[in-house]
């Protein structure tokens, strides 16, 4: 249910405690049970699942970075892009161009 809840609300701005309100349980109770059970933190896992979305995104090159950003739940292009380098390993441009067909965006 949790899940659910977290993945239908990726482009929005959703807490732990949000979730674990509506789970009907305690934050703390939540955070240990979803870590027990994913093995990750909620908040680990929803990153996690921003990032993929963004992944699948980043696939159209007509949709810019920044719109992507916004879509899938980031405050801003820079938060999105931080957090995406640390995750990837390369910015989301630099993504975007090696996934890309031809190996480059057109313009």
């Amino acid at each position: 249910m949790a899940k659910n809840l977290m993945r239908q609300r990726l482009a929005s701005a959703v807490t732990v405690s949000d979730i674990a309100s509506q789970c009907r349980i305690s934050v703390s109770y939540f955070g240990h049970a979803f870590a027990n059970s994913v093995g990750i933190s909620p908040y680990a896992w929803l990153l996690e699942q921003r990032v993929a979305q963004a992944k699948d995104l980043l696939k159209t090159p007509s949709i810019p970075i920044s719109r992507i950003a916004l879509d899938c739940g980031f405050t801003d292009q820079a938060h999105f892009t931080n957090t995406f380098s640390r995750k990837v390993g390369m910015t989301p441009r630099l993504w975007r161009i090696k996934h890309s067909p031809t190996g480059e965006i057109p313009r």
